[in-house]
């Protein structure tokens, strides 16, 4: 997808040395800002930036409120390239109230595979899940939960017993 002028603004202005002019344009994308600028802002957190800017960009994550960035984030979680902020994206899911029903095997998957803390972002997402995906995918979550069961260490398997009891 070619970037239209402004895109390639705001990307030069998000990644500028002033943190002062950084802190605008995130302030211009808590305004004005859709799901299409979201890698833009996870490329910056994998960059491990200056608190303040950090701390914007988690408020934004946390706050989104359009269904667009749904499938963004969901992806996020599984791209091996944002491993080390993926606890910070499975936290933004629960915070921003979004529906993500649809990717149920993805957080399973996280904790399933995930450190106990990224597990438990995700469980969070699960556990406010207030609709689940189709019986087949169920289905399927169930079986991989069980083997997972299998070597799973006190707190992943707290997490799996109790995913079981919600998609029951």
């Amino acid at each position: 997808m070619k970037k239209n002028k402004q895109q390639i603004k705001i990307e030069e202005k998000l990644f500028s040395a002033r943190t002062a002019e950084v802190i605008s344009t995130l302030n211009l994308i808590k305004e004005k800002g859709d799901a299409s600028i979201l890698p833009l802002l996870f490329k910056i957190l994998i960059t491990d930036p200056e608190a303040e800017v950090k701390r914007e960009i988690i408020y934004i994550l946390n706050n989104l409120k359009t269904k667009a960035a749904v499938p963004v984030l969901a992806e996020a979680l599984i791209d091996p390239g944002y491993l080390s902020i993926r606890r910070t994206l499975a936290c933004a899911c629960w915070q921003s109230g979004l529906n993500f029903k649809d990717y149920l095997p993805v957080f399973i998957n996280l904790v399933i595979e995930e450190d106990w803390e990224t597990g438990f972002e995700a469980f969070t997402v699960i556990e406010n899940m207030t609709d689940f995906p189709v019986q087949k995918i169920l289905e399927n979550e169930k079986n991989r939960i069980h083997d997972a069961l299998k070597s799973a260490d006190g707190q992943k398997k707290y997490f799996l017993h109790e995913i079981l009891t919600l998609i029951r």
